[in-house]
C-alpha cells in the first residue's frame, strides 16, 4: 500500500502528539523531589526513613536513594508537600575566599548525594622533634580545606590520615588524603555571556599554607557560549590568562552570577607539584 505525502504527514503528527502526551502524563503522575542544589527529580517516592529517601523513575522498578539532608521538599502527586530541614548546614562556598566555610567529613553517607570534584591532599613535616603535632595537623587540615574551596567544593571528605609523632630522632609529620565535594554546581544557564575583566587572581602553591593574591594588570576578556563545554557534569571554559601558567588551557566555572564568574584552574609540574588558581572575572 502506497502512502502519499499528505497521509504520511498526518501519521507523523498523530504519533508525535501521542509521544508528547505520554511524556506529559508520565510527568504529571510522579512525585517531585526538590534538591538543595536546585535540581528537580521527577519520580515516585517509595519510602522515607531516618536518613534517606527512596524513589523509582517512571517505567522503572529499580530503586534509587538520596540522602535526606540534600532534599528540602517533596511535592507528592496527591498535592501534599513535605519539607525537610537539612541535618547538615552546608555552606555555599563560592571560591578560595570562603575556605573557612568548607566542612570536613569522614562519614560516607554525608557525601554520597553530593557531586565529586577531585582529589586533594596535604602534608606537613616538623622542623624538629619539638614541633607541635597539633599545630601541624591543624595546618594540614586547613590546606585541604583551601584546596577544596579553590575547586569550588564545600565539603572535604577525609579518606586517609597518617600522623607520626617524633620518635628516634625523626621529626613529626601529618599526611592527609581527601576528596572534595560540592552540593551546588554551576549550570550553564546561570552563565551570563559578554565582556569581562579580571579583578583578582588567587594562588595556592604546593609548599605554602596560605592563599596569595597575584598582583596583575586587569585585562578584558570576551566570554562567549562557544567557549563553554561540559565535562564530567561540570561547565568548563577554554581560555588562557597572562598571569597564570599558559599550560592551563581550561578552567572549571565554580561560580556564576549576573555580574561575576569565578574560575578554578590547576597546574601540575613535571615533578607532580600541584598549584591551584582562582580567577575572578567581573562583567564590564
Amino acid at each position: 500500500m502506497v502512502i502519499n505525502n499528505k497521509k504520511m504527514k498526518i501519521i507523523i503528527i498523530v504519533l508525535t502528539t501521542l509521544i508528547i502526551g505520554i511524556n506529559i502524563q508520565a510527568q504529571t503522575q510522579t512525585d517531585t523531589i526538590f534538591r538543595m542544589n536546585g535540581e528537580i527529580i521527577l519520580a515516585t517516592v517509595t519510602g522515607i526513613d531516618e536518613g534517606s529517601i527512596q524513589y523509582c523513575y517512571p517505567y522503572e522498578s529499580f530503586s534509587n536513594s538520596i540522602n535526606k539532608s540534600f532534599v528540602y521538599k517533596i511535592h507528592f502527586i496527591s498535592g501534599r508537600i513535605e519539607e525537610f530541614s537539612s541535618t547538615r548546614n552546608v555552606s555555599n562556598v563560592k571560591s578560595c575566599l570562603d575556605w573557612e566555610e568548607v566542612q570536613l567529613s569522614s562519614i560516607p553517607s554525608e557525601v554520597e548525594s553530593m557531586y565529586k570534584i577531585d582529589d586533594v591532599s596535604a602534608k606537613s613535616q616538623g622542623n624538629s622533634t619539638m614541633s607541635s603535632l597539633g599545630k601541624m595537623q591543624s595546618r594540614t587540615l586547613n590546606k585541604v580545606k583551601m584546596q577544596t574551596a579553590m575547586l569550588g567544593g564545600n565539603t572535604c571528605y577525609i579518606s586517609h590520615q597518617n600522623t607520626e609523632s617524633a620518635a628516634y630522632g625523626k621529626t613529626p609529620s601529618v599526611v592527609i588524603s581527601a576528596m572534595s565535594y560540592t552540593s551546588k554546581k554551576v549550570f550553564k544557564r546561570e552563565i551570563v555571556f559578554g565582556k569581562y575583566k579580571s579583578s583578582d587572581i588567587c594562588v595556592l602553591k604546593t609548599n605554602k599554607y596560605n592563599i596569595e593574591k597575584i598582583h596583575h594588570k586587569s585585562i578584558s576578556y570576551q566570554i562567549s557560549e562557544d567557549m563553554i563545554y561540559m565535562e564530567n557534569g561540570f561547565p568548563r571554559i577554554k581560555i588562557t590568562f597572562k598571569y597564570v601558567p599558559m599550560e592551563i588551557e581550561k578552567y572549571t566555572i565554580i561560580y556564576a552570577s549576573d555580574t561575576v564568574i569565578i574560575l578554578s584552574g590547576i597546574y601540575t609540574s613535571r615533578k607532580s607539584k600541584t598549584t591551584f588558581y582562582n580567577v575572578f572575572l567581573e562583567k564590564e
